[in-house]
């Protein structure tokens, strides 16, 4: 598939029933993605941005994904499985016929629908506990 590092770059593809397997993405932008059908094995993005991204029969297994923001995408038909997610926010995704199951959701903003799916499949949603007593890092920082 595609590897950066480079920061500012946008990323339009469509795919269907790709192997990725070991693809690292760093601080780029993914819009408008399609893929169909594709298995995605142990790759890492971190700090990636995917906007109207459509994730069609989909399976995701041991991928990370590290501040990284979901913004209007739709997961249809997809399996994410033993996968990490730290500190990632879901935005007006769409969660359609879509399982999670022994994944890891640290410090994530959860919309509705990830969060009903969520609750079932042995997933561990975490917080930290700055985060849950409700200080925030600028709070720590004016202490």
């Amino acid at each position: 598939m595609f590897t950066l590092t480079n920061q500012n770059n946008e990323l339009n593809s469509s795919d269907s029933y790709q192997m990725i397997k070991d693809e690292h993405l760093d601080s780029i932008v993914v819009s408008a993605q399609v893929l169909a059908g594709s298995r995605i094995l142990l790759s890492s993005y971190k700090q990636v941005v995917f906007v109207d991204c459509v994730f069609y029969a989909c399976e995701f297994q041991g991928v990370t994904f590290d501040n990284c923001v979901f913004e209007n995408c739709s997961f249809q038909f997809s399996h994410i499985r033993r996968s990490e997610f730290k500190n990632c926010n879901f935005q007006d995704c769409t969660w359609r016929a879509t399982s999670t199951t022994n994944t890891v959701y640290s410090d994530c903003a959860l919309d509705n629908g990830l969060t009903s799916i969520t609750s079932f499949g042995r997933n561990k949603i975490q917080t930290s506990e700055i985060e849950a007593s409700g200080l925030s890092n600028y709070n720590l920082i004016a202490a």
